[in-house]
């Protein structure tokens, strides 16, 4: 199991005031679960966007496959003229 890094994080004076006030809190905890919930919110943006560009990129294959399709029918009906 990979050992945990530490990270410093800079507060502005009226939030460090508050946490100075509520000492019963676990600070690094709430950071943690905080970073942690930010962090699988980004990965499911990301997973979301990738499907996204996929539904995209399907998209336009379809459209060049159709194209193709079309010039290939017009090439063989001007032929058979």
């Amino acid at each position: 199991m990979a050992t945990a890094s530490k990270v410093t994080f800079e507060v502005p004076p009226e939030l460090r005031a508050v946490m100075d006030r509520h000492p019963e809190v676990n600070w690094s905890a709430v950071f943690r679960q905080a970073l942690l919930r930010h962090a699988r919110t980004l990965e499911v943006a990301r997973e979301i966007a990738a499907e996204e560009d996929d539904r995209r990129v399907a998209a336009v294959a379809e459209g060049l496959k159709a194209g193709a399709a079309e010039r290939f029918r017009r090439a063989r009906h001007a032929r058979r003229r």
